[in-house]
């Protein structure tokens, strides 16, 4: 008999089985609980076959665009279509992210709310009355609605050749990585939406039903060893 069909190899297979169905669970837990997470972008879990005919877990990213929600904050700024804005943190680190949600940190800078500036600094005075955000990313400010605005800097754009090689390090911020390629700057584009912000792209309900079948199958697994230990319990009483 091989090895994959007696009993050793039950176990193996089914404790395997077990091992991978928990990992996927836990990423589907996670999803879920991004579900309102501004621009989050799931993560899914997808098995393949190894050559010694066991299966392994291989996670992705899905970047796929979220549904944009209009709001009534004139630093919310939604995303369409691919590419990242460029944030650096206070230690001088360059992130990716897709969170358009802005707010003003010290000095009137524009950031995101984990305190990480917005391209190369772009200072809003305390005297603005008025925050004007053009789809290319132009940043323009009025002290007084009869006069002509001020410009003060460019919201920059970036894409990669592979995003899924980017790498999540938390706070919905991602770094580059060799897989992923060097950023690309965007330039004459429409990108941007004022007044609106991306929602993340957790599918709920496909979720749901996701969870459900990982559920069974850790069921099915669970139930199968304990029917094979009941079965060495038995050829042991045998033996004796």
């Amino acid at each position: 008999m091989p090895s994959g069909y007696n009993l050793q190899g039950i176990i193996r297979r089914s404790t395997i089985n077990a091992l991978t169905q928990f990992e996927r669970m836990g990423y589907y837990s996670e999803n879920i609980s991004n579900y309102s997470t501004n621009a989050y972008k799931a993560t899914r879990f997808e098995e393949i076959l190894g050559e010694n005919g066991y299966a392994t877990g291989i996670l992705r990213t899905d970047h796929k665009q979220g549904s944009v929600q209009v709001t009534k904050r004139e630093l919310d700024v939604a995303l369409t279509g691919p590419g990242f804005v460029p944030i650096t943190s206070p230690s001088g680190e360059i992130f990716y992210t897709r969170d358009g949600s802005f707010c003003l940190g010290k000095d009137g800078i524009l950031m995101t709310q984990t305190g990480d500036m917005v391209g190369s600094g772009i200072k809003i005075g305390a005297d603005t009355v008025k925050v004007k955000i053009d789809k290319n990313g132009d940043v323009y400010t009025y002290k007084d609605l009869s006069k002509e605005p001020e410009y003060k800097g460019n919201i920059p754009l970036v894409i990669f050749d592979n995003p899924e090689g980017l790498k999540e390090v938390g706070d919905n911020k991602y770094i580059k990585t060799e897989i992923s390629g060097e950023e690309q700057l965007v330039v004459d584009h429409t990108r941007f939406s004022q007044y609106s912000i991306e929602r993340s792209n957790v599918d709920l309900f496909d979720h749901v039903n996701s969870v459900m079948r990982v559920n069974a199958s850790l069921l099915a697994s669970t139930t199968l060893m304990s029917a094979v230990d009941q079965m060495y319990d038995k050829a042991i009483n045998i033996r004796e």
